[in-house]
């Protein structure tokens, strides 16, 4: 297999944490890939130009919980999904994690606009209401996770890690307490130590 990431995304965390849980990194060769330097290997494997992206026996697997699920379903059976997917509730809150990602990365985006005049105050604005809004409401679900490890700590994990790594500006530590304890119950596992994001 042949995946195509970056150390600095959130999106290629949830498949590098998978990939190190399942034990597979001696099948996988891992390429990293700036979507911005249009390398011909990867714009032939991801046409939309977007990492994360899988390659296996010559099909190409794009959108990150995409590859998670592929992965899950081949190693284990879908053990990381299937509690997901069988509660509708944890199927949302897994979108709403996933959402807030996307405002996160957004964010960024919009933060590395500040000194030119692309940069949108109502955009920024917009993305900070939508993250604090977010939190609030991940952390007042926080009782419905299944005790064990599925695709849902691992999508939360990554984007309060992306938090840490690209807005320290947001005190999500002091002003959500639980999700504060949720990130330390978790962050010593090996899978989310030995993907830790990274420039």
């Amino acid at each position: 297999m042949q995946f195509y990431y970056t150390l600095s995304s959130p999106y290629a965390k949830n498949v590098r944490t998978i990939i190190a849980l399942l034990g597979i990194s001696d099948q996988v060769q891992f390429i990293e890939s700036h979507p911005f330097k249009d390398e011909e290997a990867f714009l032939t494997a991801s046409p939309l130009g977007k990492v994360p992206c899988l390659v296996d026996n010559g099909e190409t697997i794009v959108d990150s919980e995409v590859i998670c699920d592929y992965l899950d379903a081949n190693y284990t059976g879908g053990e990381l999904f299937n509690p997901i997917y069988a509660d509708w509730r944890l199927k949302s809150l897994l979108s709403v994690c996933s959402g807030l990602i996307d405002s996160l990365v957004s964010r960024r985006i919009e933060e590395t606009r500040k000194n030119e005049d692309s940069f949108s105050k109502f955009w920024w604005e917009r993305q900070n209401k939508a993250i604090t809004r977010t939190l609030g409401y991940i952390e007042s679900k926080l009782s419905l996770l299944p005790e064990t490890l599925t695709i849902l700590q691992i999508c939360l994990m990554s984007a309060l890690e992306y938090l840490d790594f690209r807005h320290r500006d947001i005190e999500w530590r002091k002003n959500y307490p639980e999700l504060e304890k949720f990130y330390q119950i978790w962050s010593g596992v090996e899978c989310f130590q030995t993907t830790l994001l990274k420039d």
